[in-house]
């Protein structure tokens, strides 16, 4: 019984020290200034380390579909569902089902038509 409290604590302290929220994930790919133009222009790369700097700017959960693709663009990656949009950013080294680099998904709320959820696939580990 002592081992299995042991590791349920050793599990909790590494989940309370570990930060796979995207916001502490972005974090990791860098800290360049996001304005949508510099984001046009930019390579996946580049866009990566973009990141903190829009979801500071621009908090997700504010943004309509059409808020978000008026500061992003047009969609550069595929995900699963229709109402998903998806960026290809990050790193070229990074490989998932989805191609080269993360994949960044916003996920739209049907009925409010607001951005629900963002996650990033893979998830961002240290780089």
């Amino acid at each position: 019984m002592r081992w299995i409290l042991a590791w349920l604590l050793a599990l909790g302290l590494l989940h309370g020290c570990s930060d796979y929220s995207v916001e502490g994930q972005i974090h990791a790919l860098g800290d360049e200034h996001f304005t949508p133009q510099a984001w046009a222009k930019a390579d996946q790369v580049t866009r990566g380390r973009m990141l903190a700097s829009f979801m500071s700017q621009y908090p997700p959960n504010r943004l309509t579909q059409k808020a978000l693709q008026d500061l992003l663009g047009e969609p550069t990656g595929h995900a699963k569902q229709d109402d998903e949009i998806a960026y290809i950013v990050g790193p070229t080294s990074v490989e998932s089902q989805y191609g080269k680099g993360y994949l960044l998904i916003f996920t739209i709320d049907r009925q409010t038509g607001k951005v629900a959820q963002v996650r990033m696939v893979p998830p961002v580990t240290r780089i």
